[in-house]
This record gives C-alpha cells, sequence and structure tokens, in this order.
C-alpha cells in the first residue's frame, strides 16, 4: 500500500510540475487520483514530498483551488452516494469532517511549511548566489592562474632559449623554440607578449642558423689550416708502414717471396692484420661545428639547403688548395709536398664525415670532388715536367706522389688515374735514364784508353770486385802487390757498376707498380741490350778498326769479361723482376759480344797476319844463288822478335785458347806466304843453294815455334818441310808416287806443289864447268818422273 501511495505522490508531484494556472482539469486530475489512495494514517508523512514541492514550484494558490475543487467533487459523490446509502452517507459525512478538520489543520501546518520554507528557501537562495558569486571569483582566479602559469612557462621557455644560446646549444634552443611555438604560444594567444614571442621565433631560428653558419665557416677556416699536418702525418705513416713491410720481407724468410707485394694489398693487409694501427686514431677533430649545423639545418627543414652550400664550400677549398702555382722543374718539390699533404688531409676529413654522419656527404659527391682534385693534380704535374729531362726529378715526384696514391688508397679512393699518370711518367723516366746511360756509357767507352786498369790499394780493389766477378786469388795479389794492374781496363767495371746503378735507379720508379711489373721487366731487359748492345759493343766494334795490336788485345779481353759478365746481369735482372714471373733471363748482348769478340780476334789475325806480310815483303831471296846462307835472313829474323815481343807484350793478358788460335793463325799464314815464295811462278828457276838457304830459314822459324811449345801450332810448318824434305833429303824422289811412303811421309802435300817446285828446279840451268854425280842425276830423273 506504501508502495502504492508513493506512486501516486509521484505522479502528483509530476503533474504540478507541468501545470500552469490555466490547467486547472490536469492538476484535478492528479490530485483526485492522489486522494483514492490516501488513509487516515499515512497521509501526512506522503504530503510532506508534495508540499515542498508545491513551495519550490510556487504552485501554492494552484494547489488550494485544486483542493478546492476536489472537495467540491467529493461532496457532490458523498451526496450521491447518501441519496443511494444513507448510512454509507452518514458514515462519510463523520468521515468527512474528520477530513475537513485534517484538512483545516493540514492548511494551517501547510502555512507553516511554507511560512519556514519560504524563510529558509530566502536564506538558501542568498547563500547561493554568494555561492554562485564564489565559484565565479574562484574560476577567475583559476583562469588567472592558469594563464599566469602559461605565461611563466612560455617565459620560462624564452629565457631557456637564451641560456641556450649563451650555451651554444643551438639544436636545444632550436627544439625550445619548436616547443614554444606549437605547443605553448597557441594557448596565450590572446595575450600581446605572445604575439610578439611569436613573431620572434623566426628571428631567432634565423638567428641560430646564421650563428651555426658562421662557426661552420671559422670551423672549415680551422681545418683547412690543419688538414696539411693531417696529411703530413699520413703520408709519414704510410712511409714507415712500406719500411716496415720492407724491412719484413726482406728479413724474414718466409715471407721474401712476399716483397713485391705492395702496401695496401691484401696480401699485405693479411700479413699484418692487427699490428697496424688506423691514422684515424691519431687523427683528433672536433665535429661538433659541422654535426651542429646538421641538426640546426635539420630541424629547420632546411637540410638540403646546407648540403648544397657545405659542397660548395669544401669546393671552393679545394681549388683555393690546387690554386696554388706549382714549378717543379726547379727541382724544390717543397710546395707539392704541401699540396699533396693538403689533399690527403682534405679526403681524410672528407672520409670520417661521410662514414660519421648519415645521409649528408654522399659517396657520389666524395667521388666526383676527388675526381675533380685527381685531375688537376695530374694537370699540374703534366704541365710542370713538360720537356723535362732530370730522370732524378722524376723518381723524386713519383716517391711523393706513390706516398700520396697509397695514403688514399687506404681510405678507398679510385687511384687509378693517379696510377695511370704514374705509368705515363714512368715510360719518361725510363726514355730520360736510357738517354742519360746512354751518354754515360758512350763517355766511358769513347774515353777508354784500352789499357790495362790498375788498382792503387785494396779499396779500389774492393770496388771493382763489388760490381764484377773478377775474383782475383790472394797469392796472386801478395805476389805482385799494389798498385796492382788488372787484365781489364777500366770501362769493364765501370760500365758493370753503371748496368747495376741503372737497374737499380729503374727499379726505384717501377717500385709500386705490382700490376704492370711485367712490362717494366720486359723494358729494362731491352734497356740493358740497348746499352751493352748499341753503347757498349757498337764503340768497341767501331774501335776494331785502330791498326794499334795492343789496344785491339785489350778490347778483345774487355769483351770476353763482359761476355762472361752478361750471365751476372741476367741474375741481377731475375733477382729484381715481378715476383711472379719465372723462367730464365737472356741477354741478346751475351751473342752479341761473343760475335764482337770473334770479330776482334779476326781483327787481331789480320793485324799480325798484315805485320808479318810488311816483313816477308822485305824478304827478297834470290833464287837462282849459288852463295850459301849461314845465318837466317835478318828481315826473318825481325819477323820472330815481333812474334816474340807480341807474345811476351801485348798477348799476354789473352786467354791461352786466343793465343793458341793467333799463333796457329799467324803461323799457318806465314807458313803459306813462305810456301807462296817458294812457289811464286814468277821465279822460274831455283838452284840447289837458294833451296837450302830457304830451308835454313824455315828451320829457324821452326825451331821458334817449337820454343812455343804450344802443341796446337806444331804442325804448322809442317806441309812445308814435307814438301823440302822431299826436294832436299829424299834420294828418290819418286817414292811420293808410292801411296804408301805418300801417306806416311808426304801426307800434308799437294801434287801441283810438288810438281812446281820440281818443274822450277829442273828448269834451273846446270853451273858452268859443273859436275853433277851419278846421284844426283838420278835424283833429277825421279823429279822428272813425278814432275810428268
Amino acid at each position: 500500500m506504501l508502495s502504492k501511495n508513493e506512486d501516486e505522490i509521484g505522479k502528483l508531484a509530476k503533474s504540478l510540475e507541468k501545470a500552469n494556472n490555466n490547467d486547472l482539469n490536469t492538476f484535478s486530475a492528479g490530485l483526485e487520483s492522489f486522494s483514492v489512495t490516501l488513509d487516515d494514517t499515512e497521509n501526512l508523512e506522503q504530503l510532506g514530498p508534495v508540499i515542498k514541492n508545491i513551495t519550490e514550484t510556487g504552485k501554492q494558490a494552484a494547489f488550494l483551488d485544486a483542493l478546492d475543487a476536489l472537495i467540491r467533487k467529493k461532496d457532490g459523490e458523498i451526496e450521491r452516494m447518501c441519496n443511494s446509502h444513507y448510512q454509507e452517507f452518514v458514515h462519510a459525512v463523520d468521515q468527512l469532517l474528520k477530513v475537513r478538520q485534517g484538512s483545516v489543520e493540514l492548511r494551517r501546518k501547510l502555512g507553516e511549511v511554507n511560512n519556514s520554507l519560504q524563510l529558509g528557501g530566502t536564506k538558501w537562495a542568498e547563500k547561493k548566489r554568494e555561492l554562485t558569486n564564489a565559484r565565479k571569483v574562484q574560476q577567475n582566479v583559476e583562469d588567472a592562474i592558469e594563464a599566469i602559469q602559461s605565461s611563466l612557462s612560455v617565459l620560462e621557455l624564452a629565457n631557456k632559449v637564451n641560456d641556450q644560446l649563451e650555451q651554444k646549444k643551438y639544436y636545444s634552443a632550436l627544439k625550445t623554440l619548436d616547443g614554444l611555438e606549437n605547443d605553448r604560444l597557441g594557448q596565450i594567444t590572446q595575450y600581446t607578449f605572445a604575439k610578439k614571442l611569436a613573431q620572434g621565433v623566426p628571428v631567432m631560428q634565423n638567428m641560430i642558423k646564421n650563428t651555426v653558419t658562421v662557426e661552420l665557416k671559422e670551423w672549415l677556416a680551422r681545418i683547412r689550416e690543419i688538414s696539411r699536418q693531417i696529411g703530413n702525418l699520413a703520408m709519414q705513416r704510410m712511409q714507415e708502414r712500406q719500411e716496415r713491410w720492407r724491412a719484413r720481407t726482406t728479413e724474414n724468410p718466409k715471407l721474401k717471396n712476399l716483397q713485391h707485394h705492395q702496401v695496401n694489398s691484401a696480401i699485405e693487409m693479411v700479413v699484418n692484420e692487427g699490428l697496424e694501427t688506423s691514422i684515424l686514431d691519431e687523427v683528433n677533430i672536433d665535429f661538433e661545428p659541422l654535426y651542429r649545423c646538421i641538426h640546426v639545418y635539420e630541424t629547420l627543414g632546411k637540410r638540403s639547403e646546407f648540403k648544397t652550400s657545405y659542397s660548395e664550400d669544401r669546393r671552393a677549398q679545394a681549388n683555393l688548395a690546387l690554386s696554388t702555382p706549382i714549378n717543379l722543374r726547379d727541382g724544390n718539390l717543397t710546395t707539392f709536398d704541401f699540396l699533396l699533404q693538403d689533399i690527403v688531409g682534405f679526403f681524410i676529413i672528407e672520409h670520417m664525415i661521410l662514414h660519421n654522419t648519415t645521409e649528408f656527404r654522399s659517396q657520389a659527391e666524395v667521388d666526383g670532388l676527388w675526381e675533380m682534385v685527381t685531375g688537376k693534380v695530374i694537370l699540374v704535374v703534366s704541365e710542370s715536367l713538360k720537356g723535362c729531362k732530370d730522370p732524378e726529378l722524376f723518381l723524386r715526384i713519383k716517391l711523393s706522389l706513390l706516398i700520396f696514391i697509397q695514403t688514399l688508397e687506404g681510405f678507398d679512393y679510385s687511384v687509378k688515374p693517379l696510377q695511370e699518370t704514374l705509368l705515363t711518367l714512368f715510360q719518361r723516366y725510363s726514355e730520360l735514364l736510357i738517354n742519360q746511360y746512354s751518354e754515360v756509357f758512350e763517355k766511358i767507352v769513347q774515353e777508354d784508353e784500352c789499357m790495362p786498369m790498375t788498382v792503387e790499394n785494396d779499396e779500389e780493389l774492393k770496388e771493382v770486385m763489388q760490381y764484377t766477378r773478377f775474383r782475383p786469388d790472394r797469392e796472386f795479389i801478395k805476389r805482385y802487390g799494389f798498385p796492382l794492374r788488372l787484365p781489364f781496363s777500366k770501362v769493364f767495371p765501370t760500365c758493370c757498376r753503371d748496368v747495376s746503378f741503372f737497374v737499380h735507379q729503374f727499379y726505384q720508379f717501377a717500385e709500386g707498380f705490382s700490376q704492370t711489373h711485367g712490362e717494366m721487366d720486359d723494358i729494362l731487359k731491352k734497356a740493358v741490350d740497348s746499352l751493352l748492345i748499341q753503347k757498349v759493343n757498337a764503340i768497341l766494334l767501331k774501335k776494331l778498326e785502330s791498326t794499334n795490336l795492343s789496344q785491339i788485345v785489350q778490347i778483345i779481353i774487355n769483351i770476353e769479361y763482359f761476355e762472361s759478365t752478361c750471365p751476372d746481369f741476367e741474375m741481377l735482372l731475375m733477382e729484381t723482376r715481378s715476383f711472379h714471373r719465372s723462367g730464365h733471363i737472356h741477354l741478346k748482348a751475351t751473342s752479341t759480344f761473343k760475335d764482337t769478340r770473334r770479330k776482334a780476334e779476326k781483327r787481331v789475325f789480320e793485324l799480325v797476319n798484315s805485320k808479318l806480310d810488311e816483313f816477308l815483303e822485305l824478304l827478297e831471296y834470290d833464287w837462282e844463288t849459288d852463295e850459301i846462307q849461314r845465318q837466317p835472313s835478318p828481315n826473318l829474323q825481325d819477323l820472330v822478335t815481333f812474334l816474340t815481343n807480341v807474345t811476351n807484350a801485348a798477348l799476354l793478358n789473352l786467354p791461352e785458347t786466343i793465343k793458341s788460335l793467333l799463333y796457329f793463325d799467324a803461323l799457318e799464314h806465314l807458313s803459306q806466304s813462305m810456301k807462296g815464295l817458294l812457289l811464286d811462278t814468277d821465279h822460274r828457276h831455283l838452284t840447289k843453294i837458294a833451296l837450302t838457304n830457304f830451308d835454313t830459314d824455315v828451320r829457324f822459324i821452326e825451331d821458334f815455334v817449337n820454343g812455343l811449345g804450344d802443341p796446337t801450332v806444331m804442325d804448322s810448318f809442317v806441309e812445308l818441310r814435307q814438301l823440302l824434305n822431299l826436294a832436299i833429303l829424299s834420294e828418290n824422289p819418286e817414292e811420293y808416287l808410292t801411296p804408301q811412303t805418300r801417306n806416311r811421309k808426304y801426307n800434308r802435300l799437294g801434287g801441283r806443289d810438288v810438281i812446281i817446285l820440281f818443274e822450277k828446279i829442273l828448269r834451273t840451268p846446270l853451273p858452268v864447268n859443273s859436275m853433277i854425280s851419278h846421284k844426283e842425276r838420278m835424283k833429277l830423273k825421279a823429279m822428272e818422273n813425278v814432275a810428268r
């Protein structure tokens, strides 16, 4: 029941809220519905909320009017019901009276409640107004506090920006400005100072950009100054690395076959893995200005602008370094070395920036700059050396360029154009070196006096032995002492020394050209051959035109030493050539010297034989004489004296084989010449006495030949001796016709020579009044038989 009453009261309350002064029907209907549910015990408890609602809504009059209407309605209903049900009516009247009394009381209480509510509501309304005002004030205060806090936060950030700028924390300042502009200033845009700050942000950003740009320019100027120091240090370290590698491969037998591998080669890097340190470990450069600039421009969204500006600045610095005038012909390489050091330092820094930044410097940009710089370096070298004829200058420039190339090759820069330039320089260097040594060799050989060389002391002898295979034994030195006369002339050790110098100078330039070492080996071989053949041999060959026998003999000795030393030259070339080449090197000079030696020997033969012919021309035999000659002809004695002097002087230093050959040729020539004199058909007569005198001369020469003690020349006069024996000693010349006897006693004789000699003897008239013995007559008869 209570729940039902609560529902009805709720409906009444809602109807009161919706009703107005002109809608009494709705109000009455609600009140009527409510009245049905009321009873005597509950109505007071239920009316409290209703009355409160009526009071709050100001509907008291409407409520009373509705209540009066309800009463009238109920009165009508009661009357009707009383007419129908009197008892019930009486009862209802009693109840109605009670209700009337309750309503009067209720009206009184309602009035009291209303007055109380009016009094309390007024106070509460006043409190509410005060509260509302207080809340407005509080809200204003809170808004003011928030605005002040926001403003203070903005001002703090602004001050922070200033502090960061003073501390040169430009990137942080930009980040702070970015936060200030995008986050904080947007919250206080209504304030004038905020608008001023917003307008100042781009100015601050631009100021920061200009500041870091100025600092970068100063940093670029500083690194330009220290680039030379970095380059010098890097090139020194590379040279030290080269020396260590050369020492290791030379001193360590296991690495000796690797000495032709260059620094930076795969072999060298594997062998020295963990032993070599990077120059980057020693380079201490503060890149903070650059990194700061990169961050600032990137924060401002202008990274590409900065990349372009930086690239132009670095290109300008490179061009500035290359603009220094360089003259290499004066031999002063200081400026050129400074240029190379500047470039090395420049590109080491570029290498570090490329690998320590992200998407700032591209490999293509650095390579393009590198190509531009190398192109200008190549142009500088080419123009400066145009027309230069000093190979030493080429070598010095090559050494500088090689260190330069190997240093930057270690930083992965392409050095192929520079290596091609070195190869071009090498070709010119080799030409100049060949021309220089050609002049040197020509002068040495031309000015050589073709006299045995004399060394004054042991040091001079050691110097000769250093470059030749000449090794005199100690007994020889002890016996002859100093000054010591050597078999060859000064041209031989001097040329040997210069060949060694030439080869080492050649490979001084070739060092570092492992890719083309094979071609250089061939060039050097041809150059050594050219020097030995076209200069040494050609001039010696020309000197063979001399008629001075001693000089010709000395030339033979020199040539023989040159010929025997050619294998040493070949070994020198094999020891210094490229490591990957094998096989024996053959110099054409060996065979050329051999041919020249033969020509020189032939020339000696010609001179000796010519001298012999001069003596023989002075021999005047009277083939019809009747006077006995007891001594050899004077001219023939002079001839033997000449041969003796040749043996003891001019031919003294010749090898025994050549001496023997020379004696053989000279004596054979003498033998044939004397046979020619004997068989000369211009002289038709030949007396026995003249033949005996001729035999005396031949025996004199035979004694000389036997005194030489050389078995190779013992048979030089055998033919002539057999001819004379047949004509003088043989009692029966017809024995020549007997094959067995001829082969045993006259095997060298030709039949025609025998006939000519016999005819001359037979043609000679006998002396007047001479008596010929039977024996002589038989001998002449036998000659006549042979001559037929």
